[in-house]
């Protein structure tokens, strides 16, 4: 199942980044990595398969050895991207999305390389051979007052909360340039409900609720475990709402789909984990996605922010191309006007597709403004020079 669901995503990412990846180095080294890694992982999980079929044991060594693999392939992907994002704002300083997206990801990075080490450590307690019978413990999470390791673990929950809260606010700032098309108060419902739910867990740190029997513990507990696979599932879902919208378009539509999947395949993949180490390693598929994952969320994100810029590029060329050709409109009366407003619009559509044109040949990212947008906006920057040609 493994192999079949790895086979099935990277064949997408590949097809669906192939133009991007030819022409930014950075998201080619992205791909490499996590189709290297994720055929070391699967190369993992036959061992230990081969081992529970044959000797009904396993060796934590492999577990370790995965545990390592994604941890540090997950951190690089995400440095390579948080570098990729601010070399890019140096260029386009009002693309104010895109430092949020790179401080995300940098802080992700400290993320990932604490839970490697973290999880490594708590695998070596174990036992070298897990059997049937070895015990199933997880490792605590809280520690002595004032450590190093409780400080660390301070950092680490900031952390994770502040790339929610940044991913939340860089998909907002993305997207609502398409509210429009999914409608305004569906695309802020979905954008707000994980945000919503996800703070909804601090209800016992700001002492609100505590829990008090084993069973309130429990079903809390379980609530806790399902924030961040619910959050993204539903974070994610937003992009898959918008990519419907933008079908015409297939390619801006795949952008948006492959970030929808990878936000939440990474909500699943981050509940996962092997530290456990049980018999048999439950978790071991999910975790397997970390990089892969990561790498999906990068490209689609990526890929949507250029795709978004030539948008406003295109708006803008529009309007200034309009003002240019405003004089015919002095030269008619007003019983013409609408018609040839009509009428140059047609004319001036493939101008402006021309533009377009050069922008994607120049990015390798097809552009979300379709030919019907094309349309509209030149029927509507037109009527706005009307406007204010008309005596008052």
């Amino acid at each position: 199942m493994l192999f079949v669901t790895s086979f099935v995503l990277l064949r997408t990412v590949k097809k669906t980044t192939s133009e991007i990846r030819s022409r930014s180095r950075e998201l080619q080294v992205i791909y490499l990595i996590a189709l290297g890694t994720q055929i070391a992982l699967i190369g993992i999980f036959g061992a230990v398969l081969t081992q529970i079929l044959l000797l009904s044991e396993y060796h934590t060594l492999l577990l370790e050895l995965a545990t390592v693999i994604n941890y540090v392939s997950a951190s690089t992907v995400m440095f390579i991207s948080s570098l990729t994002m601010f070399a890019w704002f140096r260029v386009n300083r009002n693309s104010y999305v895109v430092i949020i997206f790179g401080v995300a990801f940098a802080v992700n990075v400290y993320v990932y390389v604490y839970l490697g080490i973290y999880e490594t450590y708590n695998l070596t307690d174990k036992g070298q051979i897990i059997t049937p019978e070895s015990d199933v413990i997880y490792a605590s999470d809280t520690f002595e007052p004032g450590s190093i390791e409780d400080n660390l673990r301070d950092v680490y929950d900031y952390a994770v909360t502040g790339i929610f809260l940044m991913l939340v606010a860089g998909s907002a700032t993305l997207l609502h340039h398409y509210a429009a098309k999914i409608g305004r108060v569906k695309f802020w419902l979905f954008l707000l409900l994980p945000l919503v739910y996800y703070l909804s867990t601090l209800v016992e740190a700001l002492g609100i609720y505590n829990p008090v029997s084993d069973a309130e513990l429990f079903n809390y507990y379980i609530y806790l475990s399902l924030t961040g696979v619910v959050a993204g599932a539903v974070l994610g879902f937003a992009f898959w709402l918008v990519s419907k919208s933008l079908s015409p378009n297939k390619s801006a539509a795949n952008y948006l789909k492959l970030c929808a999947f990878g936000l939440a395949l990474q909500s699943v993949a981050e509940a996962g984990g092997v530290a456990a180490a049980s018999y048999p390693p439950f978790g071991f598929a999910s975790f397997s996605m970390l990089t892969l994952s990561s790498a999906m969320i990068i490209m689609g994100l990526y890929s949507t922010a250029i795709s978004i810029s030539q948008d406003i590029r295109l708006r803008q060329y529009i309007k200034n191309l309009t003002r240019k050709d405003s004089g015919f409109l002095d030269t008619i009366g007003t019983a013409q006007m609408e018609r040839q407003i009509q009428s140059k619009a047609s004319d001036l559509e493939n101008v402006v597709k021309v533009q377009r044109m050069e922008l994607e040949k120049k990015s390798g990212i097809q552009s979300s403004f379709g030919e019907q947008d094309i349309k509209q906006y030149l029927l509507e920057a037109l009527q706005e020079v009307d406007k204010h040609k008309s005596p008052k």
